[in-house]
């Protein structure tokens, strides 16, 4: 798993990048162009923050996401 658990996303749902913290990762198998691969997922913890005056849509949610691309927004 990565050294540090807390990363910096962006919230699909109102565009604004916050602190999330990686709950565990797992193999998953993708059909590409060239066969079978297997990539490894990591499920992120999206806690809960505001949209104006309410609570936003993502937050408070678990996604799942490719772990290359936690690292490569890590490196940011």
């Amino acid at each position: 798993m990565t050294d540090e658990k807390k990363i910096k996303i962006m919230c699909k749902w109102c565009n604004v990048s916050i602190t999330c913290h990686v709950v565990s990762q797992e193999i998953t198998d993708h059909h590409g162009n060239y066969g079978i691969d297997s990539v490894m997922m990591a499920k992120v913890k999206i806690h809960k923050h505001y949209k104006g005056k309410n609570h936003c849509k993502g937050s408070d949610r678990t996604i799942t996401i490719p772990l290359d691309q936690v690292l490569k927004e890590k490196k940011d």
